[in-house]
């Protein structure tokens, strides 16, 4: 829940263990809903966190994505409290459009089926500002124009299949294949953070996409081995050297083709990966 609203490792990491004090400082014998408690006290903690100045990324270097969401461990109790949903590259993306308020009311209304009435005393708003706030954060979540960076909101997770495709297309220089696998509209976002080579800002465009990448892979290093793997619904291309993950890759796709592609190239949110390639599948090239 605390990776959905901050879209960090790290943060929702602090904000879970500010709510482990304070629960473990609470009188249990007071609270009737240990969920809902817990619930609210976590969704306190990321509003303050998101309007906080650290949360500001004025400073971040290139396009910034989301890590990617990478669990140290599968609880039972998540699985039985949440849809597994919500934790994509895209989605997480389309909420940094919102402001702080509106991402948490929408967390928890749509990830967590809260209703209006429950979330309005959390942000501090009547029920029917809250409906509102709700309104105006769907909106914002949709594409404004051709040139809007914003991922396609009704694309879903690109499979395996396609993603090993798209792979093959662009090792054998199929530039056919490639055009054919990639929506006109298609958008790559990439993350560097000033510490890896990664495209400034978005490119748009099936030509503009294809030429990019096709342009890049004769630049890869000769030890570079590609790996596929599926986090929560979400298939992974990993490039590794020596057991060191360099880039990651994910897509969304719509009407059968890929309209969305997220490449990760910052060390910082690659660093996870590196504990999976065990239980990843080296892709042939």
């Amino acid at each position: 829940m605390a990776y959905r609203m901050l879209g960090s490792h790290a943060d929702a990491e602090d904000a879970v263990q500010d709510v482990w004090l304070r629960w473990r400082n609470q009188d249990h014998e007071t609270i009737n809903d240990a969920t809902g408690w817990l619930v609210r006290v976590c969704s306190n903690i990321c509003l303050d966190v998101l309007k906080s100045a650290r949360r500001q990324r004025e400073n971040y270097v290139g396009h910034w994505l989301p890590e990617p969401w990478l669990p140290p461990e599968q609880p039972k109790a998540e699985t039985q409290l949440i849809e597994q949903d919500g934790l994509g590259q895209a989605y997480m993306l389309m909420l940094e459009r919102l402001a702080p308020v509106e991402r948490v009311a929408l967390v928890l209304h749509e990830v967590f089926d809260w209703m209006h009435d429950d979330i309005a005393p959390l942000i501090e708003r009547t029920p029917n500002n809250t409906r509102q706030i709700l309104f105006r954060a769907r909106r914002k979540m949709q594409r404004d124009s051709d040139r809007d960076a914003t991922p396609e909101p009704n694309a879903t997770a690109c499979d395996r299949d396609r993603l090993d495709a798209f792979v093959t297309a662009i090792g054998t220089s199929d530039v056919g294949r490639l055009l054919d696998l990639l929506a006109p509209d298609v958008i790559l976002h990439s993350d560097g953070g000033g510490k890896a080579l990664a495209t400034a800002n978005p490119l748009f465009g099936a030509d503009h996409v294809s030429r990019f990448f096709l342009g890049v892979w004769g630049k890869r290093s000769p030890g570079e081995r590609i790996f596929g793997v599926t986090i929560k619904d979400q298939c992974w291309i990993l490039m590794a050297e020596d057991g060191v993950v360099a880039t990651a890759l994910c897509a969304t796709e719509r009407d059968g083709k890929i309209v969305d592609l997220f490449v990760h190239r910052n060390p910082d949110k690659l660093a996870l990966f590196s504990g999976i390639l065990a239980d990843a599948v080296e892709i042939a090239q």
